[in-house]
């Protein structure tokens, strides 16, 4: 069984991007749990688990550690999720622009992989607890906005300045297309000046933000030739994405994915079908 479903956006707390209620149930192979990988993408991932511990690992071949909820920094691999049997919660996307007012944190300062108890304390727990009372999903994400509006003391209001949050708007707006001297050029600074000033609030660089984006773009048209609802090679997802050809899109998904486009679909392709893989912007 595989159910997403999305929040309207009415629904969404300020800062927040997207909003999943998944509900999961997964047969291991030869007792051995599949591994779903956690893509890299332009949001920092929020996930409020109400089917026990999530076993994520950060790298393939590295033992899973169980986190009752979790938070993902902005990264460029992959994380591994060992999915057990029963697997129930909300997944929330989040614009790293808005990390301190929601978790208290620059999004720099985040790993791969976090306990967001250990980031956000007695919140968490909360959260996970009024979610799993919720009597539908519409309730469970009421609480979620609730949570977020009401919990701010945690929240840094320093802000982040204002030439680093034009410069990641532009990259994403543009989906990685924008060269990053020129977005430099367009906030006034130096390209190592903004270099590090970008990774320190966000934890990775412009380049590597670029690059997040633009894979961020071509994943979304992966999944929709897989549906049948979009380009119809990935060809024409190469090109539509700014690649220049369809081996340099290969390429970057190795490099995010650690497995090619056609590997992913093979792995998600339920999830695909069953409108997973729907965080970021609609």
């Amino acid at each position: 069984m595989h159910e997403f479903v999305r929040a309207r956006p009415g629904a969404l707390p300020p800062g927040v991007v997207s909003m999943v209620g998944y509900r999961l149930r997964t047969a291991a192979t030869d007792g051995t749990p599949p591994v779903h990988r956690g893509l890299p993408s332009p949001w920092l991932t929020l996930v409020v688990s109400t089917a026990g511990a999530v076993p994520t690992a950060v790298g393939p071949d590295e033992a899973p550690v169980g986190y009752a909820s979790l938070v993902g920094g902005l990264h460029t691999r992959p994380a591994y999720i060992h999915q057990p049997p029963e697997q129930a919660g909300v997944q929330l996307a989040l614009d790293p622009l808005a990390c301190r007012d929601l978790l208290g944190v620059r999004a720099g300062e985040l790993g791969l992989v976090e306990d967001a108890d250990a980031v956000l304390g007695r919140v968490a727990e909360r959260l996970r607890e009024r979610v799993a009372e919720a009597h539908s999903w519409p309730a469970a994400f009421d609480v979620v906005r609730a949570t977020f509006a009401r919990d701010s003391s945690c929240a840094r209001r320093d802000g982040v300045r204002p030439e680093v949050a034009e410069a990641w708007r532009v990259l994403v707006r543009t989906r990685g297309r924008a060269r990053v001297r020129d977005v430099a050029r367009h906030v006034t600074l130096g390209e190592r000046r903004l270099e590090t000033l970008f990774r320190a609030e966000l934890g990775v660089s412009p380049r590597a933000a670029r690059g997040l984006a633009r894979f961020d773009a071509a994943r979304r048209a992966v999944q929709r030739l897989a549906l049948g609802r979009g380009p119809r090679t990935l060809a024409d997802v190469a090109a539509d994405a700014g690649y220049a050809d369809h081996s340099h899109l290969v390429r970057d998904f190795r490099r995010f994915a650690g497995t090619t486009p056609t590997g992913w679909v093979r792995e998600e392709v339920g999830n695909i079908q069953a409108g997973g893989h729907t965080d970021g912007p609609g």
